[in-house]
């Protein structure tokens, strides 16, 4: 599969989980949630290893300086996911902070496949997209 599409269906998946999780019971929110965080994690390892190192190769300026932001925005989401992790779903912080990180991956989605993916679909051809996502696929099947 295309990395581009591969990770487009792990973000449609991502919204579905967070808005499962939301929208149910305190008790059933920290089995939903230990199934969400190692994919989100996966997620960004995938696109670091596969997608974003390499691309920052590319003469496109936005792709050169977008590894550097995506860095930044992933270490602020990684500790709102470690604090989520660390804290049970009945603290009275937890379903804010899920709220926080949802709200937050729903702004770096919508930049990643609204301007990053498509300047990266121009700057690769699709052999390229589907070594990349054949990539991907077997880091998550080793995962597993």
């Amino acid at each position: 599969m295309n990395a581009i599409e591969l990770l487009k269906s792990q973000h449609k998946e991502a919204k579905a989980a967070f808005q499962k999780i939301e929208v149910a019971t305190e008790s059933q929110r920290g089995a939903l949630w230990k199934h969400l965080s190692p994919e989100l994690k996966l997620h960004e390892q995938m696109e670091e290893k596969y997608l974003y190192g390499p691309v920052a190769k590319a003469h496109d300026p936005t792709l050169v300086s977008w590894p550097d932001r995506h860095a930044a925005e992933v270490h602020e989401a990684e500790q709102l996911i470690a604090g989520i992790d660390r804290a049970s779903p009945g603290d009275k912080h937890w379903l804010p902070d899920v709220k926080r990180l949802h709200t937050a991956l729903e702004a770096h989605i919508k930049e990643e496949e609204g301007t990053i993916w498509p300047k990266i679909a121009e700057a690769w051809n699709a052999s390229r997209l589907e070594e990349a996502g054949k990539k991907m696929e077997a880091m998550k099947a080793e995962k597993k």
